[in-house]
């Protein structure tokens, strides 16, 4: 079986600070050089030269889709400090940031879930070519940050107003709806029956831990609760509070027994779910290895796990510094990783057609990478195969702020100009 290859193989153009050293909208004058350069024409629609073009027929666009509201010039577009793209393109179609999708298969057809910083969350019906919003539900004015499909069952993070306190004060809330009797009311995770909100501030992240029913959150202040399902309620009890982080949360997932989170405060940390959640380990820009500086050197924004056969669970970190760096899923220690050159907001796992893990990057300059994930005979470990960006071929004129793969190769995005993109891998990528 592949590998990462070795401890820091294929490491980044060196580490620099904070988001220095990106190459422009296209992402490649100053940056990595990708092996395959996309056929903008292909990718849009189809390309004159077939067999002849010099550009590789790799990846094809299928909808680019307006997936928000637009948005009053004065009020919050939802970016929280990610770049609109408004920039010499003369760009400026100013709508609420696409900020989680999350992909629903059922009977054989695929729909898509977004949500928005307008407030709503939508369904995508992806039969035929037209991509139609087959429904949309306002979650109450404030922002819809995660969403995420497990067993039939569709769970929302958003920000609301709270009808408990007074004032019209403005806390975070989860819901999950039945997709099997969607009529149904849904489901609300709350504090307590005098605090019937989930957190106090707009939820940021949200995992649903394997088939035990247990759903762990987290919010913009920094708090992480975890909550599981009790039949006899019915619906899901606070089972434990954890503090620690200083910031909004913005990765969290489970390894084994141990609970990691990132946040915007530059740090990840994992919690012994078996020891009442103590932190364990904290990795920030002054943890070393080998005198060597691991952590992240700017605001942490995702995190992934890949289960590679043989060798373990790896996980995977995102920064606004522009790396991405894989962790030892057992015992927190850095393997490697690489720098884009750009914030990085986004990333997801998916496969290419030989069956090949890839890894999908979203930037903050609105470009998505397609990186190789392990080593190959062919490729090194995190080897860029191909960039997207908007001025050549597509991508978003603002931050991707998600990305989510799906089935039959397809991959897609959300990102702060609005837009909603639907992908698909349709040739080898060479790895």
């Amino acid at each position: 079986m592949s590998s990462f290859g070795g401890r820091h193989q294929g490491r980044g153009r060196g580490r620099g600070g904070g988001r220095g050293g990106r190459g422009g909208r296209d992402g490649n004058l100053h940056g990595p050089k990708a092996r395959l350069k996309p056929c903008g024409h292909f990718v849009k629609g189809s390309c004159n030269n077939g067999n002849n073009c010099s550009y590789a027929h790799v990846v094809k666009l299928y909808a680019r889709l307006e997936a928000s509201s637009q948005i009053d010039d004065h009020k919050d577009n939802g970016n929280d400090g990610f770049n609109n793209g408004y920039g010499s393109s003369g760009y400026n179609n100013k709508r609420a940031a696409v900020s989680t999708i999350a992909i629903w298969e059922t009977q054989g057809a695929i729909k898509i879930f977004t949500g928005s910083h307008d407030g709503y969350w939508r369904l995508w019906n992806t039969q035929g070519s037209q991509f139609q919003k087959e429904f949309e539900h306002n979650m109450g004015g404030g922002k819809v940050e995660c969403l995420r499909v497990a067993q039939n069952f569709l769970f929302c993070g958003f920000e609301a107003v709270s009808m408990g306190l007074p004032g019209g004060a403005k806390v975070g809330m989860i819901h999950v709806w039945n997709l099997l009797r969607p009529t149904d009311p849904p489901l609300e995770l709350h504090m307590h029956s005098l605090m019937p909100y989930a957190h106090a501030s707009c939820i940021t992240e949200l995992v649903v831990v394997g088939s035990d029913q247990i759903v762990v959150s987290g919010c913009r202040s920094g708090v992480i609760r975890i909550w599981k399902f009790d039949g006899s309620k019915p619906g899901f009890v606070l089972t434990q509070t954890i503090h620690g982080h200083a910031r909004e949360i913005t990765g969290l997932l489970v390894v084994d027994n141990l609970l990691w989170s990132s946040s915007i405060d530059g740090s990840i940390r994992l919690w012994d779910l078996n020891k009442n959640g103590d932190c364990q380990y904290v990795i920030t820009r002054d943890t070393k290895s080998n005198n060597d500086p691991v952590g992240h050197n700017g605001a942490v924004t995702g995190l992934l796990t890949y289960n590679m056969p043989g060798a373990g669970t790896y996980v995977l970190s995102s920064s606004l510094d522009g790396t991405i760096k894989a962790w030892n899923g057992s015992n927190g220690e850095c393997m490697i990783y690489e720098d884009h050159h750009a914030g990085v907001v986004s990333m997801a796992i998916s496969k290419d057609l030989s069956n090949n893990p890839i890894l999908l990057v979203g930037l903050d300059s609105g470009n998505i990478m397609i990186r190789n994930l392990v080593q190959t005979a062919k490729a090194p470990a995190f080897a860029l195969l191909l960039t997207l960006n908007p001025s050549f071929s597509t991508g978003h004129y603002g931050a991707v702020r998600t990305i989510v793969g799906g089935p039959q190769n397809t991959f897609y995005t959300g990102g702060g100009d609005g837009k909603l993109l639907v992908l698909q891998i349709t040739d080898d990528l060479g790895i």
